[in-house]
């Protein structure tokens, strides 16, 4: 009993040890550090980190079109165009556009319908959140059942170039549409090359992936 008496006697002075009102007061009174400030969210940031964002840099989009034209030179020749568009923007606001299309075509002549692929640049000069206007032009290949025009061939190539409109109407879904010069020739390779130029106005709806 005598050996333990010291234990006892050290494990009783350090629980009665008197407690260290400086360091207390201190910690009390130490305020936390402050947060960081978080940048403000807008809408303008969430629609810049968006996917969705209209016309930006390597994002697709497909539409479905529509077209009528008129020939300038002979009135009575007319053609429509049904068809879809798969645009790859490869800069912002300005698409490379792949165009696959039916076309009927009504001439002096049997008429004629076939099948045309186009390919061109499409420029959106100006770009504002609800609406765009662009530049676009480019060529295309074309296969008709009959001559196009008459005295031509069934094969036949489509420059055009023109102007149009986009308008936003709600979850990153546009109307699009314009005017343009239309060209059907063969370019001189065969026999006979008539060529036939028309004015175009066309439209459709476009719709992202």
């Amino acid at each position: 009993m005598i050996q333990l008496l010291p234990l006892l006697l050290a494990a009783t002075s350090h629980a009665i040890e008197p407690l260290d009102f400086i360091a207390a007061t201190t910690l009390s009174l130490e305020q936390p550090a402050p947060s960081e400030e978080q940048p403000e969210v807008t809408d303008a940031t969430l629609l810049e980190a968006s996917p969705m964002t209209w016309g930006a840099k390597d994002s697709w989009r497909w539409s479905i079109q529509g077209a009528w034209a008129k020939d300038v030179k002979h009135s009575d020749n007319t053609l429509q165009t049904y068809g879809v568009e798969f645009d790859y923007f490869m800069e912002d606001d300005l698409s490379l556009d792949f165009g696959f299309a039916y076309m009927d075509v009504q001439q002096d002549g049997p008429n004629a319908n076939g099948f045309n692929f186009t390919l061109q640049l499409r420029w959106h000069f100006i770009h504002k959140d609800t609406w765009s206007m662009f530049l676009e032009g480019g060529a295309g290949l074309l296969r008709t059942s009959e001559n196009v025009p008459t005295g031509g061939s069934k094969f036949n190539f489509t420059p055009q170039a023109g102007v149009g409109f986009t308008f936003d109407v709600g979850n990153n879904n546009r109307i699009i549409t314009g005017v343009k010069w239309h060209h059907i020739s063969n370019a001189n390779t065969y026999a006979t090359n008539p060529g036939r130029d028309s004015i175009m106005v066309w439209g459709g709806m476009s719709f992202p992936f």
